[in-house]
């Protein structure tokens, strides 16, 4: 349900644990929501570098790393912190409703 300021609920915060992640789909968009450090992050589940999917990435420090070929993100604004990656991934706003995440396209 897309509420007036554009959210749409995508998961119980109790499905993403702590350093942890879930794929999901919001809007019709592959999107992975990621915890860390008390935060929830929403990213596009595809790396900048050969556009693999960051699900089953390490999640450590607000940060992910694509478990394909390494490269890392900061998982606040996506920019993209050395090689293989250059690019920043997409990033999507998030907030807590209640038991449930949040996020806006």
């Amino acid at each position: 349900m897309t509420d007036l300021d554009g959210f749409i609920a995508a998961a119980p915060l109790a499905d993403v644990p702590d350093e942890g992640q879930r794929l999901v789909s919001v809007g019709g968009r592959a999107v992975l929501l990621c915890r860390s450090e008390n935060q929830v992050f929403a990213i596009e589940n595809r790396c900048s570098h050969d556009f693999e999917p960051l699900q089953g990435g390490r999640i450590r420090k607000c940060t992910i790393v694509c478990p394909h070929h390494g490269a890392r993100f900061n998982l606040k604004n996506g920019s993209a912190m050395g090689p293989p990656a250059f690019a920043a991934i997409r990033t999507f706003p998030t907030r807590i409703a209640g038991d449930t995440i949040e996020v806006k396209l």
